[in-house]
């Protein structure tokens, strides 16, 4: 498929952005019982004013197709256009197929095109691009869309702190040869993985698995009668129903939010932009946004030219947050280098670097 242009830069040529209409305040009913006996939460989990969030009716696969027409749109193609779909819904309705696949059907993709979920919270979109880039210059493909979508303010406990900052959004992009030079391109990245956390203060090393998760809690339900085993006679164990879906995260794991979540991203970023002998303030960067407390340290410590986010209005989208972000805020990208800053629960962070003009 390398065809004609095979000698023009791959560039990110279309972008859109879409959340649900309705907004919730920090007021929200919803919040009361947290605020009333848990106040602690406001420690880790703070700087929001207003998020969007879902209603009952609603599906946040509807927020990526508008987000993706966007993306479509300013790119000029059409569905029929599309090689390859990137990208992940969180949370799907099912554990597979992810609602990619609801996306592919929805905007009429080709059946050659082929869609490929990428669970890598929260640095889905970076991953996206990274490989759409990738498959391009090789020649695989010709049209990249990535759509990111999250809908976490259903899949949160309201009894814990991490719920205040869920929101719901999507973003999308769209990857392509182009000889316009203005577009952003992919030029390099850097992850650090730590799924081993080191010991530290006389606590032993431990897995990083299993602190942060989104799954359901069982629920031992005695039977009113109990029922015999047809073998052997014995009176079977007590059922279990389980609770939805939603994120947890353990003591540990509030401990490796305050900990690698602070420093491993500021180390990431360092990294690219020494390699890349770019100094902070020749960079913009916009970053998965979980609260002020990360966002804060991060531009304090690196001291980009812009440290771009929509915590405040927007809240936390999840693994929606860069590309919405990235959509959203374009035009306030003076810099020629935007950093994208991701962070996820295994533990990761992952930090790519775009260029324009050149």
């Amino acid at each position: 498929m390398s065809g004609d242009g095979a000698a023009q830069r791959v560039g990110i040529v279309g972008r859109g952005y879409a959340m649900p209409p309705t907004i919730r305040t920090n007021d929200d009913p919803i919040f009361d019982w947290l605020k009333k006996n848990d106040p602690g939460y406001e420690q880790l989990f703070y700087g929001y004013g207003t998020r969007r969030v879902l209603k009952p009716d609603e599906s946040i696969v509807t927020c990526m197709q508008s987000a993706a027409q966007s993306a479509l749109d300013m790119a000029k193609l059409d569905a029929g256009d599309v090689d390859l779909l990137l990208g992940f819904v969180s949370v799907s309705d099912y554990e597979m197929p992810n609602g990619l696949s609801q996306l592919h059907q929805l905007m009429g993709l080709s059946p050659r095109c082929w869609i490929i979920p990428l669970n890598v919270e929260y640095s889905n979109f970076n991953a996206g691009l990274v490989i759409a880039d990738a498959m391009i210059r090789a020649g695989q493909v010709r049209n990249a869309l990535v759509v990111c979508g999250g809908n976490w303010s259903r899949y949160v406990n309201y009894h814990l702190g991490p719920s205040v900052s869920a929101a719901d959004g999507a973003g999308a992009a769209v990857v392509a040869r182009t000889d316009d030079s203005s577009t952003f391109r992919v030029v390099d990245f850097e992850t650090i993985t730590e799924t081993m956390v080191p010991a530290s203060g006389g606590t032993p090393a431990y897995p990083a698995y299993g602190n942060m998760y989104i799954g359901t809690d069982a629920i031992p339900v005695p039977p009113p009668v109990p029922f015999p085993d047809r073998d052997t006679g014995d009176a079977l164990p007590d059922q279990q129903v389980y609770t939805q879906r939603y994120f947890h995260i353990t003591a540990r794991g509030m401990a490796e939010f305050g900990g690698f979540g602070v420093t491993a991203p500021i180390e990431v970023v360092q990294r690219l932009l020494t390699r890349n002998a770019l100094p902070p303030s020749a960079v913009t960067i916009t970053a998965h946004q979980t609260s002020r407390k990360l966002l804060d340290a991060w531009n304090t410590s690196i001291q980009p030219k812009l440290f771009f986010d929509t915590l405040s209005t927007f809240a936390n989208m999840t693994l929606a947050s860069i590309p919405v972000n990235f959509a959203f805020g374009y035009e306030q990208f003076r810099t020629d280098h935007l950093v994208l800053l991701g962070i996820g629960p295994e533990l990761h962070t992952n930090a790519v670097l775009l260029r324009r003009l050149g």
